[in-house]
């Protein structure tokens, strides 16, 4: 048996421990300082303290983490030399005692979280110094979180900002090199100034699409207080809200079921002007390009301006509570009497319907009570990007079982997937009455039936007679169950028995505001059109509603096609009969059926998928443009016409994350140089140049829709 210290001995050995850790942090400091370059690679290439592993191919996957929490290895280098001096400091009694073990694991968890994330995105972006201003951006993202309330004990918060410091800042901004950047290179706008001779004429109005406008709080008690006007949606305020005080974000994030406006002691409100929507979260642009390019013609904020809402709210509430549309009348009218010139919209996504319910709510008396022809007096222009006049089948899906794979917001979506589970996200979802604007329209008409849909693949392609031979599943059934999914007496759904399927799942006051808001039908008949003309529910559908009495204005249609895009599901339940389907509290009872299905081509994990710009089908972008505005009965004044598709082409990622400027989907089309320049023709008083460009199959698909 080994002989026990004497106590004399154990005293030294204490009083030496605060020399070994200085001794151990010099040391590490004098080891950077000789090979800081080698120490960054040997870092990368091992896994190190940032989880990650890079291969030859710059392919980045996740390592596996430390042996233990508070148990640095030796590949941690610097960080593992001073995370050692460190715990010399501190006998293994007081170690312990400081902190419970839950705590320590959840620390652990959300600082992997930060680390992984900014490790991801740096790794991708390493290898392009053309995205060195993306990298700063998430350096300065991680600056505002309080690293040290977040990290283990044992991992040193300076050594750990120190090291993730390094990793970010990779600008290199100096003479000669301000050329080499992507952001702010304010293109095609400097081009087309000189070569075009592109000068700002008309007032400009940008509207932003769902969850694209902040939301900050102006709530003043309990849990609110924190977050005064703060944004808790978008910004990095948001993301620390959901990671550290989730309860208090889904309280101020849902609206009041009897409502559909604040809850009580919540006040939400969509922020102003233009960095409303310009940044989602520092460095993820959204309109932060269109804004750069129109400020080179001359534009700035006394003639461009955002108009953002509060996107949960149903269009109604949204002039009920905000008075929203009443201050966008009140602007154009004031930008027409200041200036002499009218003005051009430009709405994305979702902002497409708003501005649809605006044009109808302006002329009617019900709304603005503008008159049949305020439109043709007001409005140079629409250009709807990347618009959604027939709905988004993915709406179905986060409603009936608060299930997304949103693409619009990458970032929003990693959190909300990974915190929180289908049930709340199904309350979430079912208590913003403005996503239920964006469910399909037009039915089986527009979606098809159990007999096919208008974009089903051609009858060889279905069959299996493709050149890899797997089928290709029909579009017509929206929902389709498996005859071992689970649920009783439940057969393949349409897009009229999904609706229906919907709303009987949805609690009783979801269903109320469902029915007070909206209507997704189709109107075949004049007489029809004349007896709801002023029915606000069926504003917002183009097939049930006419467009304004202005044939000097212009609706152009820009839209990317090419990305794979959800079209319709497979649907499973655990032994779910009809009668039980509907909760009042509405926990799902059906979810997606993610079961693998090797012989289906256009299937992935329970996804039917289609044409379209990755958010929104290539039907719903493309139809009313291409054919129904093209009808008497949907366009009796001649509204001029003007579609534009653009083929998704995107940048490899390692030189642009965002996919560069050829990019067309759903939310990087913002920053597609094509897009901007029929932007910045059309504001310029260039419209008449602008004319159809047609390269999908989208003519082909409307031939087959049977609406008159």
């Amino acid at each position: 048996m080994a002989a026990s210290p004497s106590k004399k001995d154990a005293g030294a050995a204490r009083q030496r421990k605060p020399h070994n850790a200085s001794k151990a942090k010099a040391k590490a400091k004098d080891k950077q300082k000789k090979s800081p370059q080698t120490s960054h690679t040997n870092k990368s290439a091992s896994g190190g303290p940032f989880g990650v592993t890079h291969d030859d191919n710059d392919e980045i996957e996740l390592a596996q983490t430390p042996t233990a929490a508070g148990t640095p290895t030796e590949r941690d280098g610097p960080i593992a030399d001073a995370a050692c001096a460190k715990k010399a400091l501190l006998s293994h009694q007081q170690l312990e005692a400081s902190k419970p073990g839950r705590v320590k694991r959840r620390r652990w968890f959300i600082s992997g979280i930060i680390i992984g994330v900014a490790a991801a995105v740096t790794g991708i972006l390493y290898a392009n110094p053309t995205q060195s201003v993306h990298i700063n951006h998430m350096h300065r993202v991680l600056g505002e979180f309080d690293v040290a309330s977040l990290l283990p004990e044992s991992l040193v918060p300076e050594d750990f900002i120190r090291d993730v410091s390094k990793l970010l800042s990779l600008d290199t901004v100096g003479p000669g090199t301000a050329a080499n950047y992507t952001t702010g290179d304010f293109q095609p706008a400097l081009t087309l100034a000189k070569e075009e001779g592109l000068k700002k004429k008309h007032n400009v109005i940008l509207v932003p699409g769902i969850i694209s406008s902040g939301l900050e709080s102006w709530s003043t008690a309990d849990c609110s207080r924190p977050y005064f006007r703060q944004r808790l949606w978008g910004t990095s305020t948001m993301f620390k809200a959901i990671l550290l005080d989730k309860e208090c974000w889904v309280k101020h994030m849902m609206l009041d079921k009897k409502t559909g406006l604040d809850p009580p002691g919540i006040k939400l409100r969509a922020a102003k002007g233009l960095d409303a929507a310009d940044y989602f979260i520092t460095g993820y642009w959204i309109w932060g390009k269109a804004i750069e390019n129109l400020a080179v013609l001359g534009y700035d904020s006394s003639d461009m301006t955002l108009a953002s809402y509060d996107w949960r709210l149903s269009y109604a509430d949204l002039e009920r509570r905000d008075q929203y549309f009443s201050v966008l009348q009140s602007q154009i009218e004031v930008a027409l009497s200041a200036s002499g010139k009218k003005t051009v919209l430009v709405p994305h996504s979702m902002g497409s319907q708003v501005i649809q319910y605006f044009m109808k709510w302006v002329e009617s008396p019900q709304g603005g009570n503008g008159g049949a022809d305020w439109c043709n007096r007001h409005i140079e222009a629409v250009v709807n990007l990347a618009g959604t006049p027939l709905g988004v089948p993915k709406t179905l899906s986060s409603l009936l079982s608060g299930e997304q794979r949103e693409t619009v917001q990458p970032l929003a979506n990693y959190l909300l997937d990974h915190f929180m589970n289908r049930n709340e996200l199904a309350r979430i979802f079912r208590s913003w009455t403005g996503l239920a604007s964006l469910l399909p329209k037009g039915g089986n008409a527009i979606w098809g039936d159990l007999s096919g849909a208008p974009d089903d693949p051609d009858p060889e392609e279905a069959q299996g007679t493709n050149a890899d031979g797997l089928e290709m599943v029909s579009y017509g059934a929206q929902i389709r169950f498996d005859s071992d999914s689970g649920v009783n007496r439940i057969s393949n759904q349409t897009m009229e028995e999904a609706l229906g399927l919907l709303y009987r799942v949805l609690d009783h006051d979801a269903q109320r505001l469902l029915k007070r808001d909206y209507s997704y039908g189709v109107f075949r008949t004049q007489a029809e059109m004349d007896a709801n003309k002023d029915d606000h529910r069926v504003w917002t559908n183009p097939l049930q509603n006419q467009l304004p009495n202005a044939p000097n204005m212009t609706i152009y249609c820009l839209y990317g096609h090419g990305a794979t895009t959800e079209r319709a599901y497979y649907y499973a339940a655990d032994d779910v009969a009809v009668e039980s389907l509907h909760e009042e509290f509405g926990t799902p009872a059906l979810r997606i059926d993610k079961r693998h299905r090797a012989h289906l081509k256009n299937v992935d994990i329970g996804i039917i998928n289609g044409e379209g710009d990755g958010t929104v089908p290539l039907l719903s972008l493309g139809y009313m443009c291409a054919d129904g505005w093209r009808k008497p009965l949907f366009n009796p004044h001649g509204v001029r016409i003007v579609t534009r598709e653009f083929v998704h082409n995107p940048s490899a990622a390692f030189k642009d994350i965002r996919g560069g400027a050829g990019a067309s989907d759903h939310i990087n089309i913002l920053g597609n140089h094509d897009v901007t320049a029929d932007i910045l023709r059309v504001v310029s008083g260039n419209g008449h140049k602008v004319e159809d460009q047609f390269n999908s199959n989208i003519r082909k698909y409307s031939s087959r829709v049977k609406i008159p």
